[in-house]
């Protein structure tokens, strides 16, 4: 078996640069053939911005399942500690409840720290020394390159930070935890017996002391519709709902972007298959000058976020559901 080489392209002058060329291989009889064709800068442009829009897209995804997978393990921890400090009664063991809030403050330290990456990337302000806006950084407008969807991802955000103030709290619980202090102090388990049901509730609940939260920078005002007693778990509710609200937001706005990015791409690809039979070994786009791989047609990999698109497809309210876990007759 033999290589060739087929080099479809030239060089127009001295002045270029690089030459970037679509790479791969087809099966002749027994030889193996190389080709090789020629991009005008035009086309390497629009192929190269479409796949920097989607694998910006899949790393978007990605953290925003980052983030549900983390919460979802905290309530999960959750439940779980509820129902073991009912199979343990009424002992009390200083070492398991250390271990249980250990656990607890790894789960939503995580959270909180992965939500704050995620809304800086979503949308992000830098301020000059006097207050007044230098610059904006927003995802949706990295992908569609559009003043508008700015302004209305900084509308949406803000008829957020009005209408949820679990939303609000949770921004200063990510400065609190990374400043100030651990989440979880305490907590509260066991069961409550109410006479009028004849029933009795499993609980567990992580109370935040008011005045903990404003030692520790906490705005006071962030704090003004709440009790002494803040639960921990209603506020992240609250505030990953916020979130999921911000992600489908943005997903909508750059949907158009990501579907013509993807048919370009594989119109490309779909192309050179028509054109060359028994084409292996993928397609690829190569710097010629510096023989560099540079990006592959193949968008197999883009499979993975429409499949988070897809587990993440709705707005996350868990404060809706009450949850029972036996069938009634």
């Amino acid at each position: 078996m033999s290589i060739i080489f087929n080099n479809k392209y030239h060089l127009l002058s001295s002045e270029i640069k690089t030459l970037k060329v679509i790479r791969f291989v087809v099966h002749k009889e027994k030889n193996i053939q190389v080709e090789n064709i020629e991009l005008s800068e035009h086309e390497y442009l629009a192929l190269s911005n479409a796949r920097e829009i989607l694998s910006k897209v899949l790393n978007h995804e990605e953290l925003y399942d980052q983030i549900i997978e983390s919460y979802i393990d905290a309530k999960s921890v959750m439940y779980e500690m509820s129902i073991r400090s009912i199979s343990a009664g009424t002992v009390f063991d200083y070492v398991k409840n250390h271990n249980y809030r250990s656990k607890l403050n790894r789960l939503y330290f995580n959270t909180l720290n992965l939500s704050k990456l995620y809304l800086d990337r979503h949308y992000r302000e830098y301020k000059k020394n006097r207050g007044s806006i230098k610059n904006v950084t927003c995802f949706a407008e990295s992908i569609t390159k559009s003043q508008l969807d700015i302004e209305e991802i900084e509308k949406h955000r803000s008829d957020l930070y009005e209408k949820n103030q679990d939303y609000v709290l949770g921004c200063e619980l990510r400065n609190f935890v990374q400043h100030s202090s651990l989440p979880v102090k305490t907590f509260t388990s066991g069961v409550r017996y109410s006479p009028e049901e004849d029933k009795a509730f499993a609980i567990f609940h992580i109370p935040l002391d008011k005045q903990m939260l404003l030692d520790g920078g906490v705005k006071r005002k962030c704090l003004s519709e709440y009790d002494e007693k803040i639960d921990l778990h209603n506020v992240m509710d609250g505030y990953i709902q916020a979130i999921s609200e911000m992600h489908l937001k943005s997903r909508a706005l750059v949907e158009e972007c990501v579907s013509q990015s993807e048919l370009l791409i594989e119109q490309k690809r779909r192309e050179i298959e028509a054109e060359y039979k028994n084409c292996d070994y993928g397609i690829d786009v190569v710097d010629l000058d510096i023989e560099k791989r540079l990006f592959s047609l193949n968008l197999e990999w883009f499979s993975v976020a429409k499949y988070l698109k897809e587990k993440n497809s709705h707005t996350l309210n868990y404060g809706r559901f009450l949850h029972k876990p036996y069938q009634k007759n």
